[in-house]
């Protein structure tokens, strides 16, 4: 069983137990299923060994969807806060770092509440389909691998993002 991987559950970040397992055991078989099926079948596994209190289930159905889209490269719905989901992916190059702050120039300029992260594991990296780095994703899609975006370029993907 692997560890836990913190997530954000209706804007509190929680740790959950054996999501990367849940998520590898499930995308075969789930891939190109509904949202609430999905949702259904993550809550099925997980709440055997998380506890997710009664009344919070739908937020943990959200985000535990969300996850699993993310993990397959996906489109998925930002968390709750209404922010975007912003992830850079690389191994921690310069570029990478340069990418990170670029966007963070960005989201600050547009005044955009995000979910900003950093992903620098190549398991997750690869398994989101970027091949080149640095990568980003808004929202669960690929918007650019391999380059450097200029911040009028971040700053249109990224207005666009919290438009829709």
């Amino acid at each position: 069983m692997d560890g836990i991987k913190k997530i954000n559950v209706g804007g509190d970040t929680i740790g959950i137990r054996g999501l990367d397992a849940a998520i590898e055991e499930l995308k075969a078989h789930y891939a190109d299923k509904s949202d609430p099926e999905v949702a259904q079948a993550m809550l099925a596994r997980l709440e055997k060994i998380n506890y997710f209190a009664p009344t919070a289930r739908d937020e943990y159905a959200a985000a535990l969807l969300r996850e699993f889209r993310k993990a397959l490269g996906q489109p998925f719905e930002a968390g709750e806060s209404g922010g975007l989901s912003v992830r850079v992916l690389g191994p921690g190059c310069p570029r990478c770092e340069q990418l990170f702050q670029r966007v963070t120039k960005v989201l600050a300029e547009l005044n955009l509440p995000a979910d900003l992260e950093a992903i620098k594991d190549t398991k997750e990296i690869a398994a989101s389909g970027v091949l080149v780095t640095p990568g980003l994703m808004i929202n669960g899609q690929v918007r650019s691998t391999g380059k450097l975006p200029t911040e009028q370029q971040l700053s249109q993907w990224l207005g666009q993002a919290a438009k829709e």
